[in-house]
This record gives structure tokens, sequence and C-alpha cells, in this order.
């Protein structure tokens, strides 16, 4: 007989262990311990290890495209475009084969909610919020005590912020992790959670918190590079908390560590702007300095340059070297390698230093307007640049405009051999400045220069319209420009009389043609100027000749300056170049059209200095013109009384007639008198007195007052011989000399009181849709929003299960097509809230909620009194569950939307 060796015997049980293993398991209903042995086995090294490393793998590939924000909070965890979902569609089809391997095949295996969790992990990623959820519910309901489910409830509550329902997910949170004491939670579950909570505390800019949350657990956070995004995201929140030390420790940990250098570059800039924003003194100014120039030098930082001149220019700015820090913006432009955002940034910050410190509005003009083509509607800037720019084109315009017809009178009034000589100095000027841009243009391509940010064209603009950059930039604002611009004329056109039709510019008549506002340009030219001046008939096209055509100019030169008042009073905030516009147009034109809002506007800015002008403005307004929304703002009267008191003058007007038609002589005689007392209306909208007077008269007497009837009439025939009413009154005087006919005194008054509304069972006040109950609920659903259909249903006795399986089964058979989601949470604790989303209107909700009372359904969920279903906007909502004001909503949904 053969001895065998211990080692062969060992191998031997082994085999037969194996075998018996896989024989035991091959039955996946099996529950023998050698079935649960092989399948807890088997589910994890060939299904769920290997799904979960994948799964890892895939993250971390879509995690390498997340772009950084221009000028927002960093993202630790980023989920992707839909293109870059797309292209990674397959890695997560592969996860989720394996992890159904798990589920289907090794049902008694350990591993079956580990896998329903990644699989719901996989359709979030995918952006599958439905699928995510019931992935994620399988695993609470069905392991409601097991090691992932505190997992589930937070990707639940992820689930419902990304699908755009943050209170769900507040709700969800707060009730199943938060307030949950016994709760023991990993390392990375309690990483990821403090991320969430950081992106909800930042929404709701409270940043303290958020660093606290993210300071707490930042080292619970990983992989690695989530975690350095992390410190740089805690750098940022200690920066907008004003906590300059920790901020600075956070960039220093990114700088410090092993990434990519695009971030290490962004968390050196960060440092760099630190010390800007937070240091103090020449000393430290000089270090910024060392610092920005070490950069600079660095070759690592060759596609930086731009972002770097950017902050060089910052530091010029505190320092308050105005000339420097716009140097520095410029060679930040010409450094730019399509960085669209810093480019916009660089043309700001030129603007502003222009609009805010030097006051310099054309130069400013320009640098808006190249930011604003410059700039991405999505910059948190674009709103300020955009309307900064159109508000200084307006300034622009209405200056150009004001020099060019002003020219155009000045051209009008000289004699036709002068005239001809300024336009032969215009053609030639002409030529001479097209043949300098063609070679300014030629010098501009070949240096391959950024021409829209240093134009020589335009900085000579520019110093022709100001004398320094600290003076405002119009002849109204710059005695030392108008006494300037004063001896210039008098050099080019020597002493001339002064002519109502002229007013001097600080610019000459060249300059105005050189500023034609564009609207000129686009003219069709006389053909009788054509036939006498051939090509130069475009110089004469817009001088005025006749009567009209002066009128015109001089409509254009009052509206120009009024609005150029408007600007420096409203939009730029200069009250004394506002004050001296104003006057000079009233000046000029005493009567003209914009004569009114003129000396309003002057009234609000004197009265605000108190100056006693003011009250010569108000009572000119009062008095002369009563009836205007200015002499109501004057006097402290609501103008919009003036739309009601027309509105109710032309419902007396046309209510007086049905009335009379009705009988309702009373009503029809109250009319009458409230038209007739109506002074302000009488002339201007030419009522036929005749007939109201009549109406009045008739009243009286079908209520039997006899004698008004007889002194109304006999005064309508005496006033209004001619009214289409007076024969048949002088019919009726007639009547009643021969004595009243029966049937006019048998009249009577045949009004009956309004009958009265019999209070119900509702409380009348809860039909008022003012009712306080109801304060911050709307009627209406913005287009924007979307409309959720939610059940109120008591607690007791409700099964949340039971409720989510038959909702999904009755969505399933009658709303297939809709893509409804259903879930259930808890409001205070005495109701279960089940949702249904998300409809594209209050309409398609309603007919769920017909449907729905048709079904046997609605008898099993909503079984008890005080049980209701409704729709609701997600604006409502958030009203109504944010505030514990669910049952406020209750009765306006069914007081007011239901009826």
């Amino acid at each position: 007989m053969i001895q065998l060796s211990k080692r062969h015997k060992a191998i031997q049980i082994l085999l037969f262990l194996g075998g018996y293993l896989l024989l035991a398991g091959c039955n996946k209903n099996s529950t023998t311990f050698g079935a649960r042995l092989y399948h807890r086995t088997t589910s994890y090294f060939n299904g769920y290890y290997n799904a979960e490393l994948l799964f890892d793998e895939t993250v971390a590939k879509l995690e390498l495209a997340y772009p950084f924000p221009d000028n927002d909070f960093i993202e630790p965890i980023y989920y992707g475009t839909e293109d870059e979902i797309s292209s990674l569609k397959k890695d997560f089809e592969k996860i989720m084969e394996k992890d159904d391997a798990v589920i289907f095949r090794h049902p008694h295996g350990s591993y079956v909610d580990e896998s329903r969790l990644l699989n719901g992990k996989a359709w979030f990623y995918q952006k599958n919020y439905l699928r995510a959820q019931r992935n994620f519910q399988v695993v609470v309901d069905s392991f409601p005590h097991g090691k992932t489910t505190p997992e589930a409830w937070f990707w639940l509550a992820k689930t419902a912020y990304m699908d755009e329902n943050p209170e769900f997910a507040r709700a969800l949170l707060a009730e199943h992790i938060l307030e949950v004491d016994t709760l023991v939670l990993n390392k990375k579950l309690a990483g990821e959670i403090a991320l969430f909570r950081v992106r909800l505390a930042i929404e709701d800019k409270d940043y303290r918190l958020a660093a606290a949350l993210l300071e707490e657990q930042i080292e619970n956070i990983s992989p690695l590079q989530r975690r350095v995004r992390s410190h740089f995201l805690l750098g940022q929140l200690y920066g907008a908390a004003n906590q300059y030390p920790k901020a600075l420790e956070q960039y220093t940990a990114v700088v410090k560590s092993p990434s990519p250098y695009d971030i290490i570059f962004r968390a050196k800039l960060k440092i760099a702007r630190l010390y800007v924003d937070f240091q103090e003194g020449k000393d430290d100014d000089q270090k910024v300095y060392e610092y920005l120039t070490a950069l600079r030098k660095d070759p690592k930082n060759e596609d930086y340059l731009d972002q770097i001149f950017f902050e060089f220019a910052l530091l010029e700015v505190k320092k308050d070297s105005l000339d420097e820090a716009l140097g520095y913006l410029t060679k930040s432009v010409r450094a730019n390698r399509n960085n669209q955002r810093q480019k916009t940034m660089s043309y700001f910050k030129a603007g502003q230093i222009y609009f805010y410190q030097l006051r310099n509005y054309p130069a400013a003009q320009a640098y808006y307007d190249s930011a604003a083509t410059a700039a991405n509607p999505k910059m948190p800037e674009y709103e300020e640049i955009t309307n900064l720019a159109a508000t200084l084109k307006d300034y622009v315009t209405h200056i150009q405009t004001i020099h060019y017809q002003d020219s155009m009178l000045y051209l009008a009034a000289l004699p036709q051999d002068r005239l001809d000589a300024v336009v032969d100095s215009l053609v030639a000027l002409d030529e001479k400045r097209k043949k300098e841009e063609e070679e300014a243009a030629k010098k501009a391509l070949a240096a391959q220069q950024n021409s829209n940010f240093a134009n020589p064209t335009l900085q000579n603009q520019l110093n022709s319209q100001t004398d320094n950059g600290s003076q405002g930039s119009w002849y109204f604002d710059n005695p030392s420009s108008v006494s300037s611009g004063k001896i210039q004329f008098q050099t080019t056109w020597k002493n001339r009389t002064n002519e109502d039709n002229w007013r001097r510019s600080k610019k000459s008549v060249f300059a105005a043609f050189a500023e034609k506002p564009a609207e000129t340009d686009a003219a069709v030219v006389d053909s009788s100027l054509l036939n006498k001046y051939g090509d130069r008939a475009k110089y004469y096209q817009d001088i005025p000749k006749t009567p009209e055509e002066f009128a015109s100019v001089n409509g254009k030169i009052e509206e120009a300056m009024y609005r150029l008042g408007q600007i420096y009073q409203l939009k730029l905030v200069e009250p004394d170049s506002a004050v001296s516009t104003y006057e000079r147009e009233l000046d000029r034109y005493p009567y003209g059209e914009f004569n009114l809002p003129a000396r309003y506007a002057l009234y609000q800015m004197y009265k605000e200095k108190g100056n006693p002008i003011a009250e010569a403005l108000a009572s000119y307004i009062i008095n002369e013109h009563p009836q205007t929304v200015y002499a109501y703002l004057i006097q402290g009267l609501d103008p919009r009384e003036l739309d009601r008191d027309r509105e109710d003058f032309d419902f007396a007007y046309s209510g007086l007639f049905n009335a009379y038609q009705r009988k309702s002589y009373e009503t029809s005689l109250g009319f009458a008198e409230y038209l007739l007392a109506q002074e302000k209306f009488i002339a201007s909208e030419k009522i036929d007195l005749a007939e109201v007077q009549y109406i009045r008269g008739m009243s009286y007497g079908y209520l039997g007052v006899t004698d008004s009837l007889e002194g109304i009439l006999t005064y309508v025939v005496n006033t209004w011989p001619q009214a289409g009413v007076t024969p048949i009154a002088q019919k009726t005087l007639q009547y009643l000399k021969n004595g009243v006919p029966k049937t006019i005194m048998a009249q009577g008054n045949p009004e009956t009181p309004t009958p009265g509304i019999t209070p119900g069972v509702v409380d009348a006040a809860l039909t008022d849709p003012k009712n306080s109950k109801y304060e911050g609920f709307s009627t209406e659903v913005p287009v924007t929003d979307k409309v959720f259909v939610i059940m109120f249903v008591g607690k007791d006795g409700a099964d949340k299960n039971f409720i989510n399986t038959r909702l999904a089964d009755f969505n399933s058979r009658l709303f297939k097509e809709g893509n409804l989601r259903v879930f259930t949470f808890m409001y205070q604790q005495t109701h279960l809230l089940p949702y249904i989303s998300q409809f594209a209107s209050a309409e398609d909700a309603r007919k769920y909620i017909t449907a729905f009372k048709k079904e046997p359904i609605a008898a099993e969920i909503l079984s008890k009194e005080g049980d209701e279903v409704f729709y609701i906007s997600h604006s409502n909502f958030k009203i109504a569950y944010g505030q514990k004001r669910m049952e406020d909503y209750l009765l306006f949904y069914r007081n007011i939307l239901k009826q």
C-alpha cells in the first residue's frame, strides 16, 4: 500500500473541499454553509471587486477632464458633461454587468447590497437619476440595517440634489444621517458627506460653515487629487471669509503637492493675490513684485504670462500707479494665448481704471466695449460689463450727436463760398486720414499686434477729448477745455458774430465730421445735391436748408442733451454735470419737447442739495402742468391715480348709458353727477355734455323729481340747441307743460338691491388670495418651474413601501411615457409626503390627479380624513416645505387654485 505524504494529503483534502463547494454552490438558491461560502467568495472576486475597481478607474478618468472655473469655487468632485459621460458609457455598462451577475447569480452572497449601491452610482454618473434612485431605494428598503444603508441614503440625497430638488436632499441628509446619533461612518464616506455639505453651505453663502466642515474632514477625502482640490477650495473659502493666513496655508499645501502644474500655478497666483489684497506697506509691495517677477521668469509659466501681467497690474493699481497698471494690462492682452476670460478681465480692468479713477468716459467706453465683445455670458462680471458698455456707448453717441448737429447748424449759416472752402478742407482731411489708416493697418498686420487694445487713432481721439485723465471729457464739465476750444476756433475761423443757431463746442467742424453719427452714414443723398456737387454731395447732405430740417436738427440736439443729462444723473452719478447739462438744454430750448422732464430732474437734484430753486421749479410744474406724473410726484401723490382717474371716468361714461337703458335711474344719475364733476377730463375727452345732462334730467324725472327734470332739460335746450338730444328734450318739456304722462311718473326706481352672499361652510376669508396664510404662494407657475403631484397622507397606518409600489405600478400602467419618479419622505413626523415628479405644466399635473382619483389606488392611499392629493410648483414647494407651511398650502390649493 502506497503511503501519501502529508503535503499530498492536504492537497487531496483541498481538492475535495473545492469540489464540494463547487457542487454545493451550483444551485443559486441553496442556503447551505458551503453554498453561502461559495457565493460569497465568487460574488466578490468574480464580480463586485472588479466592478468597484473599474468604477474607481472610470471616475478617475472623468475627473482628469475637470475644467477649472474662471472665477468661482472649485469643485473637488467632477461629474462630467454629457459628451464626457457618453465617451465612458461602455465602462459604466461593464460595471453594471458585473454587478448584475452578483445580484442575480449569487443572491445569497454578501455583496448584493454593495452591487446594488454601485449600480446606482453608475446610473448617477450617467445622469439617469430615476434608475439611480431605484437602486439606492432597493438598498435602503431591502437592507434597512445593512452596512451600506447610510451610504445609500447619502446617495439618495445627492440624487435628489442633482435632480434639482435641493429641499428633498437636505431633508434626506438630515433625517437619515445627520440626526441619527448612533450612526458610525467610515472615513471615506464621512469625507464625501462633508464635501456635499460644503456644496450646500456654499449655495447658502455660509463660507465659514463650509470652511469648518471641510477642514474637519479634509484628511478623509480620497483619492489624492480630490484632496488637493479640496485644499484649493478651502483656500478659496478662507479667502472669502478674509482669513488670509489660513488661506495662504491651504494654497501652499497645493503648491507642495505632487499635482499637475495647472493647479499648482493657479495656487501660486492665488498666493500673489492674497499678498496684494491683504498685505500693507511698501516692503510688502516689493515682496509681491519679487514674487511675481520670479513667476514671470520661470520657463514653465510661458503660457501663463497674460495672467501674471494682470496680477502686476493689480499691484500697480493698489499703489495708485495707474499708468503702470495700464501698461501691464496692455502686456496682458498681447501675451494672451486664447484665454478668453483673461482677455476680458484685462479689458475690463482697463475700463474700470478709466471710468472710476480717471473719469475719462470715452476711453472707458472703448475698453468696456472690447470687454463686452470678449465676455462669456456665464461670467459673473458679464452683466456689469455689458450694462456699463451700453451706457458709455450711449454717452459717446449723444456727445457725437451734439457736436455733429451743432456743426451742421454752423455750416448752414455760412455763405456759399465759405461753405465750399470748408468742404474742400474736409475732403483733404478725409483723404489724409484714409492714407494714414491704411499705413497703420499695414504696420499692425506686420507686427501681429493687438490693434483693438492699443489703437493710435483711438488714443489721438481720447487725447483731443480731454486735457488730462482726471477731468471730465465734455466741454460742459471742463472750463479749461472750453477756453482751449475757443482759442482753437478763433485761430481757425477768425472772429465771428454769435448766432442763435450755433453753440461752440470743444471740437472743430472737422472733428465733428470725423465723429459723424453712424445713423447718418446710411442716409440717401438728395439727387439735387448729386447733380450740383457730384462726389462731394455727402458733405452737404446733412446741412439743413428748410424750416423743417432746422427743426429736425434742433430736435436731435435737444434730445441728445436731455439723454446726456439723464446718463450723468442716473447712471454716472455726476449731479453737477447733470445740472449743467439740463440747464444748458433749457436755456437753449425753453419750450422744447423735453422741457418738463428736464425741469423735474433739476427739481430733484436741487431739492436734494437744499437749493431754493427747487421750490420755484415745483411751483412751475404744479401750476403749468397739474395733470402730469411730475406734478403728482412733487405733491406726494400716486401717479398711478392719473390712470385710475381716467379709467374711472371711462367706466362712468359707459356705465351711464348702460344704467339708463336698464332703467337703473339712481345709478345713471350718480354716474352723470360724477362725470360733470371731473373738469380735468371733460375738455380733453370731448364728451357729449348735452347727452350727459339730458340723461341726468330724465333720471330725475323717472325718480319723480320733476322740478329738476324741467330745469335740466331747459338748460340743455338753451345751451346746446344743435345737439342730437335737443329735439327730444324739447318734446319732453312740452309734455311737462301739458301734464306729465303717467308712464313717466309710474316708473319709480326699478333697481333692487344685489342679493347678498350666503355664507357656506367655507370660511369666506380663506377664499381671499390676499389672506395672510397664503403669503408667498403664487397662482402662476413660471415657465421655467417644475410641477410636482404630492399626497398629504397621515403617518398612522400608512406604509411607505406599499405607497411607493402602488404608485410605481399606477404610473407604469397609465403614464408610462411620462418617465415619472416616485419618492416618499416624512413631513413634521406626522405625515408622509409621496411625491411624483415631474410634470411640464399644472395642466398635466391636474390630468394625473384626475386619473388617479378614478382608480382604486386613491382610496387605498388617501384612506383617512384630511388626506389629500394636489399639485404644487417648485417655487411654492420651496416655501411650503422649507418653511414647514404645507398645511397653509393645502388651504391655498383647496380654496384658491381648485376654484
